[in-house]
């Protein structure tokens, strides 16, 4: 009661509250709580032996996670869960619960990100670690022309994926569900959009430099990277509850994976890291979201710095 979770309407007599309700009633809310108290907690708490044992801090399976549940050089924490179907299906839901929320709407991205330019000429968006599709769908419906590939591991696009992926039937024939594992080079060449959403963040710097250069034979002049992910302010100039919950996750990425959430400068240095050809474009949130576009456009021929003589 002292939490404010539940209250004493008269002396001896215990009540709800909206909060006592909405955790005795919210699924995803329940796998919130659960995940954090039971797998996130634990790895918290030995997170600092983690890195004193592993002070580079970039392994997979060195984590806090990896030494609270005794996996260190064994496997990471996606494999761990993929072993226990209860425990994977409360991480998805505690996701769930936090990604659902208000400002991770995915109508902010097909609103406010211009495709215009690609949809006039039919071009292909690639969504890779894309899950079951749901942000491809959701564009397809707003740009009629375009065609979209979903990439995800075998077990998601093949074995639980929806199919068709879309009742509409103009929708469904223009998303096509591959499988790839993101960690191999790009399948698909050519296409004008390549889309990481909810997927860097998960890596830790060296493998994040992966991921992009992998994409890089598949590059056509012009082509665009785009992440959709937090991207960090300086301190203290964002909406303080915004501050909290992505400081918050930055640390439950370092704790879970080695990972973290990235300044714009950050995500600046990833792309040079990843080939000089890169040539970054910035990070933009619209207004109300919490996720920020940070793009960057493949350009293969070297740009020419002309010397102005003064006079």
């Amino acid at each position: 009661m002292t939490n404010h979770v539940f209250c004493e309407p008269s002396p001896g007599f215990i009540a709800h509250t909206a909060s006592s309700r909405l955790l005795a009633q919210d699924g995803p809310l329940q796998d919130w709580v659960g995940f954090n108290s039971e797998d996130i907690f634990p790895a918290a708490t030995s997170v600092l032996s983690a890195i004193k044992t592993y002070p580079e801090a970039t392994s997979l399976t060195r984590t806090g996670f990896n030494v609270a549940f005794d996996t260190v050089d064994k496997e990471p924490m996606f494999a761990t869960f993929g072993k226990d179907p209860a425990r994977a299906k409360r991480m998805g839901g505690a996701m769930a619960s936090l990604t659902g929320g208000e400002g991770y709407e995915v109508q902010h991205f097909v609103d406010s990100y211009d495709l215009s330019e690609i949809d006039e000429k039919a071009g292909v968006l690639v969504d890779i670690g894309g899950s079951h599709g749901f942000v491809c769908t959701d564009l397809a419906k707003k740009w009629k022309k375009m065609k979209f590939v979903v990439q995800d591991l075998p077990k998601t696009v093949d074995d639980s994926a929806p199919k068709p992926i879309s009742d509409d039937e103009s929708v469904a024939e223009r998303v096509e569900l591959q499988a790839h594992d993101f960690f191999q080079e790009q399948p698909v060449k050519g296409a004008d959009v390549y889309y990481f959403r909810w997927i860097l963040h998960n890596y830790s710097t060296p493998y994040a430099i992966k991921l992009l250069k992998n994409l890089v034979p598949a590059l056509k002049p012009g082509a665009r990277v785009v992440i959709n992910d937090h991207c960090l302010q300086e301190p203290g100039t964002e909406n303080p509850w915004d501050e909290k919950l992505m400081r918050s996750m930055d640390m439950v990425m370092l704790c879970l994976l080695n990972a973290q959430e990235r300044t714009e400068d950050e995500f600046r240095e990833l792309f040079r890291a990843a080939d000089e050809r890169f040539v970054f474009k910035g990070a933009s949130r619209s207004p109300g979201c919490r996720m920020s576009v940070i793009e960057a456009v493949w350009n293969p021929e070297p740009v020419e710095v002309v010397e102005v003589e003064e006079k």
